[in-house]
């Protein structure tokens, strides 16, 4: 395992997956989480959030780099996907309104985002 071989923006993409996994312990709607009673969105936040904390350490135990480039170039567009159905919730909130937990999420996964499409700009 080499870990100078993680760039910084992988770091943040693994710290942000932690931000996105906290927002969906935190009060989402209602007082209560997300993972409280897991829908369809919460399951692939939970699976999309968890893959981003996994990529440092693929990044650091993959001998060849072509295992992480598809790693984040498959990651950028389902955390990008997720991003915007989360906005299109937030737009439409429910009547009592979004917790703490809903709005880390959405900027924990908009940030991941983010950070993914420039990860995947400096592989080319």
């Amino acid at each position: 395992m080499k870990l100078g071989r993680v760039h910084p923006g992988e770091w943040l993409v693994g710290l942000l997956g932690l931000a996105v996994l906290a927002g969906l312990i935190l009060p989402w709607s209602g007082g209560s989480a997300a993972l409280s009673s897991p829908g369809l969105l919460d399951l692939i936040l939970l699976v999309v959030a968890a893959a981003a904390v996994l990529l440092p350490l693929i990044v650091a135990r993959s001998s060849r780099t072509d295992v992480p480039v598809v790693y984040e170039t498959t990651l950028w567009p389902l955390s990008g996907l997720v991003a915007l159905i989360l906005i299109v919730k937030a737009i439409f909130p429910p009547d009592s309104g979004f917790d703490s937990g809903f709005w880390l999420a959405l900027a924990g996964i908009f940030l991941m985002s983010f950070t993914l499409w420039r990860c995947v700009g400096r592989e080319y």
